[in-house]
């Protein structure tokens, strides 16, 4: 049977100077699972991948780092930012975060 740990999910986003002073910013999810968990992202909702690059690394077995660029001014135009995380072993997990300036 497997363990049925949830991952954890930790969200790092820019700081508001950042956000000001340049042109793109990154936005970092941090999944702790046992398991090689897919992470998507949703901005407002929506799937931002097929116009956002996502860069996905297992960084250690406990963790998955996934980083998401975007333009400043994108950045400011956000009220939510959603992240999942999903793996036949688990129940897909989400955290929404509120981002809007």
């Amino acid at each position: 049977a497997f363990p049925s740990s949830t991952p954890y999910l930790h969200l790092e986003t820019p700081r508001f100077r950042t956000v000001m002073t340049q042109t793109e910013v990154t936005a970092t999810y941090v999944v702790h699972s046992t398991y090689d968990a897919k992470v998507s992202w949703l901005l407002d909702g929506k799937d931002p991948t097929s116009r956002t690059p996502v860069n996905q690394a297992s960084s250690t077995t406990q963790s998955i780092s996934s980083n998401l660029t975007l333009p400043s001014s994108q950045w400011k135009t956000l009220n939510t930012i959603t992240c999942r995380a999903e793996h036949r072993c688990f129940n897909p997990t989400q955290k929404t975060s509120n981002v809007e300036g």
